[in-house]
């Protein structure tokens, strides 16, 4: 029997797929912060939308930046995105509190976390209307990898290993399990 739900979390009953790490610069030094409302909106062109509060240290960083690197971390790092959820980029240093090794990007401004099981470089498309309006960045994916255990051209939890990193809501988490339906 289904029983009715607070609508303000509603959102949690579509959206279980991967969280996601985003990484730009802003004044010069870099930030990194879990996203968990991203989508893909096209794949010819490939491009990306995230919901990031414009009060975030990310979302100034997106824009003065005009690129950022969508990291897809693996389900083991669930404690660091936790951490990296807990504090503003404007605070601290996140990379360095938290000891995160960045690499460069092959065609951005933005770091690569080095760590990261899958990345997506992405230029910024910049729509006023749906920035202003909704606070979603839309990214033009330039460049995309990911680790081959774990990825081919789909995720690949069946092989065990690495896996994905999915958002239930507060601070909860979960990996897919190996079966494949």
């Amino acid at each position: 029997m289904r029983s009715p739900i607070d609508l303000k979390v509603s959102y949690r009953l579509l959206n279980h797929g991967p969280v996601v790490l985003v990484s730009s610069i802003f004044e010069g030094r870099a930030g990194i912060t879990p996203i968990a409302w991203n989508m893909p909106i096209s794949d010819d062109p490939p491009m990306v939308a995230l919901e990031v509060w414009k009060g975030h240290f990310i979302y100034k960083a997106i824009l003065e930046t005009g690129d950022f690197v969508i990291n897809i971390p693996s389900s083991d790092m669930a404690e660091t995105v936790r951490k990296l959820g807990g504090v503003s980029g404007s605070k601290i240093d996140k990379f360095r509190e938290y000891g995160l090794e960045t690499e460069p990007a092959n065609l951005l401004k933005s770091p690569r976390l080095k760590t990261a099981m899958a990345i997506m470089e992405c230029k910024l498309r910049e729509d006023k209307h749906v920035l202003e309006e909704y606070n979603i960045v839309i990214g033009d994916v330039k460049y995309a990898e990911a680790e081959a255990s774990a990825f081919s051209d789909r995720w690949l939890p069946e092989k065990g290993g690495l896996k994905t990193l999915h958002h239930l809501g507060d601070r909860i988490f979960c990996a897919p399990e190996s079966k494949v339906i």
